[in-house]
C-alpha cells in the first residue's frame, strides 16, 4: 500500500471511534504545512480551498477506494472507522510506516487530537486563510492571455489549486480523449471537480492529436516531427474550434489543458502560437 494511504490509515486507527472526515482532513493538511519532514520524498496530499477550508479530492478517493476494499466501514457518511474485522490487520499496516512518517502522525494529533472538530476547522481557516474559499483567492482574475499548462507529476488537488493561483477561471482541455488513469483528469471528472473550485472546464476534441499519431516519441526531433505534422494535418481543419477557442481566452482567464509538464514536448505550445495572431493575446506556459 502507498505511503499516503498508510498515512491515512494510521490517523483514522489512532482516533478510533468516530473520527469526522473534516477532522481528518484538517489533520492531514496539518501534517503537510508542520510536519514536511514526515513526508521525506513520498507523494502526499496537496489541498485546494474550498467552503469547508482545506480540502483535498485526493482524501476523499481514496477513503471511497479504503471503504470499498473493506477496511474502513461506510455506515454514516461522516465519520470515519476501521472495519472491526481488519482492526488487526490494519494496526499491522500502519507498523510499516517509515518512522519519520510516525512521528509526524504522533506530532500532529498530540497537538490538535484533542481539538473539537468545529474548532480545529475554525484554526486551521484563520491560520491558513487562502484555503478558505472566497477569503484567500486571487481579488482579480489574471490577465487574459493564451494560457498553457500540462497535469504531469500534478495530483489533482496541486493541479487545481496551480490554477486558482495562477488567476485562471477556465479550463480548455484540448486532448482528442479526455482520458487518464491518474484520478481527476478525466474529462467527466475533470469537470465536476472544476466546478467544485468555481472554474469553467471545456473538452475541445477536434484540437488534440489523435493516439495513432503518438508513436515512438522518444526525442525532441520525434516531438517536432508530431508537432510540425499537426500544424500541417491537423490545424487546418479546426478554424471554427480554433475561432472558439480564442474567444473563449478573450472573454475570461483561459489555460488550454494538456498531459506534459513542459509545452515544448505537447501539441498545446504550437496551439498557442497559432492562437495568440488571432486572439491578440500573449501566449504563457504556466
Amino acid at each position: 500500500m502507498i505511503e499516503r494511504k498508510r498515512l491515512l490509515l494510521g490517523f483514522i486507527h489512532h482516533a478510533g471511534e468516530g473520527l469526522t472526515r473534516r477532522q481528518l482532513m484538517g489533520w492531514l493538511f496539518l501534517l503537510r504545512q508542520e510536519q514536511p519532514q514526515a513526508l521525506g520524498s513520498s507523494t502526499f496530499y496537496d489541498f485546494v480551498p474550498h467552503r469547508w477550508g482545506p480540502h483535498s479530492f485526493q482524501v476523499c478517493h481514496d477513503i471511497k477506494a479504503l471503504q470499498e476494499a473493506g477496511l474502513l466501514t461506510g455506515d454514516h457518511p461522516d465519520q470515519l472507522s476501521v472495519a472491526p474485522s481488519e482492526r488487526t490487520h490494519v494496526s499491522r499496516v500502519v507498523q510499516t510506516l517509515p518512522r519519520r512518517a510516525a512521528k509526524g502522525v504522533e506530532a500532529v494529533l498530540g497537538a490538535y487530537g484533542g481539538t473539537p472538530p468545529d474548532q480545529l476547522s475554525h484554526d486551521v481557516s484563520r491560520r491558513y486563510p487562502w484555503y478558505r474559499q472566497g477569503t484567500g483567492w486571487p481579488a482579480t482574475p489574471a490577465q487574459p492571455a493564451i494560457y498553457t499548462v500540462g497535469y504531469e507529476g500534478r495530483t489533482i488537488d496541486g493541479f487545481l489549486n496551480h490554477l486558482i493561483d495562477s488567476g485562471i477561471r477556465q479550463l480548455i482541455d484540448v486532448r482528442r480523449n479526455a482520458l487518464s488513469r491518474k484520478y481527476g483528469f478525466g474529462g467527466r471528472t475533470t469537470a465536476r471537480l472544476c466546478a467544485e473550485v468555481d472554474i469553467a472546464y471545456v473538452h475541445v476534441p477536434a484540437l488534440g492529436i489523435p493516439s495513432t499519431m503518438r508513436m515512438d516519441l522518444s526525442s525532441s526531433i520525434a516531438y517536432d516531427r508530431l508537432f510540425d505534422l499537426y500544424e500541417a494535418t491537423i490545424l487546418p481543419g479546426t478554424d471554427d474550434s480554433m475561432a472558439a477557442v480564442a474567444d473563449l481566452c478573450t472573454r475570461k482567464p483561459s489555460a488550454l489543458m494538456c498531459l506534459e509538464a513542459s509545452a515544448s514536448q505537447c501539441h498545446r505550445g504550437r496551439l498557442a502560437l497559432r492562437l495568440a495572431p488571432a486572439s491578440g493575446l500573449a501566449v504563457k506556459h504556466l
